[in-house]
């Protein structure tokens, strides 16, 4: 059977498939633009140093207060890697990540990519640059830790209102992951009575993976720590003992896990990333937790 349509009518439909057309094809163009995943070099300002008790006391005597060390305000220097989660890139706002390297500057790529693809983006600082006097990778002990520690979580909440300050990166879901040394020094920046109390911003969450536990755990936010068994760089007795003694009330939640690595890695002589750091065992544990503290890589808050 044969229809007939009108003329006048025809041009109508034409005239209207065309504007639909129209409409719809710029969406079309967006889904299949790709995300640029490219890292971006960036600056970070450190933020101003905040004055001890112990200062302020001084100050209100009217008597003289030690400088502060200078070198704790240099920039930072870091990559931000942004999401490669389509819909976390281009819908809104999406959580964040200040990643903390070990002693020697290094950070697993591999961590990089997993956390973009689960839509955050990643901000990698380096505080072995910014503060190149000390030798990070020396030794130290429970009862002597480092003071660089402290440099470096004060670099981390200098990274965190950095992040805070983007247009399209929640401030509520910003967590910190680090690595060896680094989770040493992420435990500090969510330390109750460290420097992240004098100021309005704090982490989510924290993540440490072969964590260097020579600092408190007195916390205001849950965090999961993932050791190797027999690692001699950052031994779980260490992780052990921070968390039997720092058991204070009001602390929140850490958790700490131990992995069997299959490598021989107690006689290693030098520091290496290992095949288990990125072990679906270990990836599925890390981004189970960080979905459960929030930071599912959408713009919804949980």
């Amino acid at each position: 059977m044969s229809v007939n349509i009108r003329p006048e009518r025809l041009v109508a439909v034409l005239a209207l498939s065309v504007a639909v057309a129209g409409l719809l094809l710029p969406f079309k163009v967006s889904a299949a633009t790709p995300v640029d995943t490219t890292p971006q070099a960036v600056t970070i300002p450190s933020l101003p140093y905040p004055q001890s008790g112990l200062r302020k006391r001084l100050a209100s005597m009217g008597k003289p207060v030690p400088p502060v060390d200078e070198s704790l305000q240099d920039d930072i220097p870091g990559q931000y890697f942004p999401p490669q989660n389509d819909d976390a890139k281009n819908i809104g706002e999406h959580p964040a990540v200040v990643a903390l390297p070990d002693c020697d500057g290094s950070f697993p790529d591999d961590w990089v990519r997993i956390l973009q693809s689960h839509g955050m983006g990643v901000l990698l600082i380096s505080p072995n640059e910014a503060h190149p006097s000390q030798a990070y990778c020396s030794e130290g002990s429970l009862e002597a830790p480092k003071h660089g520690l402290t440099y470096w979580a004060f670099d981390a909440i200098s990274a965190l209102h950095y992040l805070v300050g983007i247009d399209d990166i929640d401030p509520e879901r910003v967590a910190i992951f680090g690595y060896g040394y680094g989770a040493g020094a992420a435990q500090l920046a969510i330390y109750r009575k460290g420097h992240a109390k004098h100021f309005d911003h704090h982490f989510r969450t924290l993540v440490g993976l072969r964590p260097q536990c020579m600092s408190e755990m007195d916390n205001f936010v849950p965090s999961l720590l993932i050791g190797l068994k027999d690692d001699p760089f950052n031994p779980p007795a260490w992780c052990h003992w921070r968390m039997d003694r720092d058991l204070l009330p009001g602390r929140s939640n850490v958790s700490f896990e131990v992995i069997e690595s299959g490598e021989i890695i107690e006689k290693q002589a030098t520091r290496r990333t290992l095949s288990v750091e990125s072990s679906a065992v270990i990836v599925t544990m890390v981004t189970e937790f960080l979905s459960k503290m929030g930071m599912a890589g959408d713009s919804s808050r949980n």
